[in-house]
Formats: C-alpha cells, structure tokens, sequence
C-alpha cells in the first residue's frame, strides 16, 4: 500500500494568507541541524539576558518553556536583584568605618589598597588629639568639683540706707556704693528718700553696679532725726510687704563701713551685734559704744555717758543686724506680739535704737557678738559738717571760678 507524504515547503504559496509567517528555528540541541543559525550565538546570548531581565520574555518563556525552568530564571533574576541590593547597603557602612575607625591590618577586611587623602588624616588625627584633650580636661574638672566641699548658698544681705538731700550727698553714696560692690552677692541696696526720687540720686544708683531698690517717703516731716525714722520705717515696711528673707542691716550713707562687716553678718541667726567707733560729745576723742562679748555671748556694754545707763540696749544704728523673718514670720521667733516692727518717733532722740531692739530680742542671750568677740572695730560714724547748702543740679557745676585768670 503506497503511503502519500505530504512535504511543507518553507517558502508560502502564492495566493496565501500574507499576514502569515512560518519560520524555522533550530534547536541548539540538535547536532544534525544545517542552519547557519542552528548554534548559540551572539544574538541568542542577546535574547537569553533579556530574558532574564526583561518582563515581556518572561511571559514569552512562560509559553514557550516549561515551568521548572520559568522559576529557575526567576530565581535567578531575584537572587541577583538581592546581591546588587545587598552589595549597595554595605557601601555607606564600609566607608564610614574607614573615617572613623579604620581598621588595621590584622583585621579580616583590609583596605591596603585604598588611598586616602593626607589632609583628611591629618584633620582625623588633630581631631582625636584634640577630643582626648578634651576628655582628659573634662576628668580633671569633675576630680576637682568632687574634691571641693558642699557650699552653702549665701543669705542675701538686705542693706537699707536712708539718704536727704545735702551738699555731702553724692560723696557719701559713691563711698558706701564702692564698698558695696565688693562684698560678694546676693546683696540688695535699698535706698529711701523724701518726697520724691530725685535725678541725681537715681543716677548714681544706676552706675553703682549694686542690685538696688529706690523708694520714697513721702511724709511732711520736717525735723531731720524723725525724718530719718519715717524713712527706715518705709524700708522695713517694704521688707515686710514682699516678705525678703535675708539680714536687714541699717547703713547710713554717712558712716565708714569694712568689707568684713558685710560678710560676717550673714552668719547672724537671729540677731548679732559688734562695736561701733564715733566722736565723742566734746568731739575730742573717739569712744566706743556697743556690745562687751564672751566669745559669741554679749556679757555687758561700752556707756560713754553715764546719763545714758537708763536705756535697755547701748548699740548705735549700724552696730546690728537681724533677722529678716522676724518682721513678717513672727510666729517662727515666738513673738509675744503681732504688732508690726517699727522705729518709734514717739520716744526721746537717745532712746529711739534701744526701743526697736526692744521689738526684735527680749534680752541679751538672743544675742550674737560679732567681729572678734565684739573686740574689733570695723564701723566708723564721723560726721562731716559743712557751712554751705549749695546743691548743684545733676553735680554738674558751670561757674565753678570765682576768677577766670587767662593764660599768657
């Protein structure tokens, strides 16, 4: 029986369908093969990382192969995809430890054949040298603060002065500022007047370099010893309305004060004494008024003037300090009276200083000696009288000669 075969021929009929290719592709497998292209060559190689990469060849090999090797090139493309990504994350961190630490020898990563720049080295280097520096410095300084003792804060020191318009004016103020500034803070200046804050004073306030408050009496008094009284008064008022806590000391601007005075006043718990140096009556000697101390523990009193052993307390203005509290916390001192602490003008000129201890201490064991067992002097009172009441406007003087002498 004759078998009829039927042979395709490669090149399409004429009259065929045009739109209609029919190619043959050898395989690379297949060794009998005599196409020119049966062999994997150059455009095959083409065709195989396109197809690796490429998402449209993909889909052409997941018609044309098998699925086994489909997800090996996805695998492939995945695994490669996760090298370059992983290759790209190390970059920075290798780099950063290079300039911050690189690595020596010895150590699994070498990077001997890396060049780096000089200047950065040596930048590197100058920046160690100097952290270390730095570090060894810091160590020194915190050796230092623990080794040093515990210090306490100090009690704010709350100086009143009460001042009048005179020609000594401006002199004593820049004199007791000048000492101010050297005693170590907290220190508050306050300073009263009468009337009115006047220019001058509150400029010399202004370039004293002391914290200070400027107040204002603002009583008709015209007697100068109760004018003095009005305005301490104003001063202690204002202590007792803003409730300072501190060592209330009354200096007038007219007396000679020592440095130490200020400092040793702050160890006053509730009220301490010294001794006060001032002319005598018949203004030929200097005598002494205040306390005679045992230690720390007043036992009697320096009286110039016999006439004077009626009065409770011999101290002179600025021969005490107290205790701030007492004036507006009196149940702490165990005050017997409520009454507000003031200087009384009621009284006579001598007993006025005795009458306002009187409020603060009831007798001499609430008392502290200061200043060397009360033997040392470091307040002088020395009026300095003056025949003239000129007051020059701002302390500025224009004619200030009598004569004006030109020169040759």
């Amino acid at each position: 029986m004759a078998s009829i075969r039927r042979t395709l021929s490669p090149v399409p009929r004429a009259g065929g369908v045009a739109n209609v290719e029919v190619c043959s592709v050898g395989s690379p497998l297949s060794k009998s093969s005599s196409s020119p292209h049966s062999s994997f060559g150059l455009v095959d190689s083409r065709a195989f990382v396109l197809s690796v990469f490429s998402p449209r060849s993909l889909r052409a090999l997941e018609r044309s192969k098998p699925k086994g090797q489909l997800w090996r090139k996805v695998l492939l493309h995945f695994f490669i995809c996760f090298m370059i990504g992983v290759s790209i994350g190390f970059i920075p961190l290798a780099s950063r430890n290079l300039s911050t630490n690189p690595m020596p020898k010895h150590q699994a990563f070498s990077f001997e054949n890396t060049k780096i720049d000089s200047t950065s080295s040596i930048n590197e280097a100058m920046d160690n040298v100097t952290l270390n520096s730095a570090v060894e410095e810091q160590d020194s300084n915190d050796k230092l603060l623990s080794e040093e003792p515990y210090l306490e804060s100090q009690k704010l020191l709350i100086i009143v002065t009460q001042t009048v318009t005179n020609p000594f004016q401006a002199y004593y103020l820049h004199r007791l500022a000048q000492t101010l500034k050297l005693v170590s803070p907290p220190l508050l200046w306050i300073v009263v007047e009468m009337t009115s804050q006047s220019e001058e004073t509150a400029e010399i306030l202004r370039n004293s370099g002391v914290m200070y408050r400027h107040l204002v009496c603002k009583s008709n008094v015209t007697d100068a010893s109760l004018r003095s009284i009005q305005q301490r008064n104003v001063a202690l008022s204002h202590i007792e309305t803003h409730r300072l806590d501190g060592i209330v000391y009354f200096a007038d601007d007219d007396n000679i004060y020592s440095v130490e005075i200020f400092q040793q006043t702050r160890e006053i718990r509730r009220f301490g004494t010294w001794t006060v140096a001032k002319p005598s009556e018949d203004k030929g000697r200097i005598v002494l008024e205040g306390p005679v101390c045992d230690g720390a523990r007043v036992i009697g009193w320096h009286v110039s003037d016999s006439h004077r052993r009626l009065k409770r307390f011999h101290i002179e203005m600025p021969g005490f300090a107290f205790n701030s509290t007492i004036l507006w916390d009196p149940k702490r001192w165990h005050r017997p009276t409520l009454e507000p602490i003031r200087q009384l003008d009621s009284v006579k000129e001598s007993f006025r200083v005795s009458t306002l201890i009187e409020q603060v201490v009831e007798d001499e064991s609430q008392m502290e000696g200061l200043m060397n067992n009360c033997s040392s002097v470091r307040v002088w009172h020395i009026d300095l009288e003056s025949s003239y009441s000129f007051y020059p406007q701002k302390w500025m003087i224009k004619n200030y000669l009598d004569v004006i002498l030109p020169l040759a």
